[in-house]
């Protein structure tokens, strides 16, 4: 009877640190680090189409604010929904490796315009509060059916690098704050373009 018992302790003893395991990482890849894979064709030259690994800091603006110009976000393009906490756990990439999905609806994009901003795109060129962009880290031209916007409160607006062939802000819209979904903030993969954001 004693052996049983042991074996039972024992097994439950596993049980018990699997299952805390399990939950931590779930909740550090929920509420604090995820890694992505980048195999997209908009954000070039920055990031390659095929093979890009990156770090995303998930919560980068709780207590820090709102995002800064040029920084590198997952966004969740469908800015016509409210997101929900829901949202943020079956995004999660141990969520979305165990039920076998990719989503489709998180985007890789650069902040170009925060709120109170005043854009225009004019002859391929972007000017924010009547200052031109000096983009260096772009591919291709600006085109965009806007002529100007102002970037509404609690919104950004979004681009690709690669201008001419990204879905972004100038087909969707500004993207409210809450369709952030974090900031990257280290490429690791491949090794020979490791880099911080």
């Amino acid at each position: 009877m004693t052996d049983k018992k042991t074996v039972a302790a024992v097994a439950a003893s596993w049980i018990k640190q699997i299952l805390f395991i399990i939950t931590a990482t779930l909740f550090i890849s929920v509420v604090l680090i995820q890694t992505y894979d980048i195999n997209d064709v908009s954000m070039q030259p920055t990031f390659d189409p095929q093979g890009n690994r990156v770090l995303v800091y998930v919560t980068p603006y709780l207590f820090s604010g709102e995002p800064k110009y040029g920084d590198i976000l997952i966004i969740d393009s469908r800015v016509n929904r409210n997101r929900t906490v829901w949202d943020r756990i079956v995004e999660s990439p141990i969520i979305a490796l165990i039920l076998g999905r990719q989503d489709k609806h998180l985007w890789v994009k650069r902040v170009i315009g925060l709120p109170g901003d005043h854009l225009e795109f004019v002859d391929g060129l972007v000017y924010r509060n009547g200052e031109k962009l000096v983009e260096d880290y772009i591919r291709g031209r600006t085109e965009s059916s806007l002529s100007e916007l102002i970037i509404p409160k609690d919104h950004i607006f979004v681009m690709g690098d690669n201008r001419e062939r990204s879905s972004d802000s100038r087909r969707i819209g500004p993207v409210p704050s809450i369709n952030v979904q974090g900031r990257v903030i280290l490429r690791f993969f491949p090794l020979t373009r490791i880099d911080t954001y």
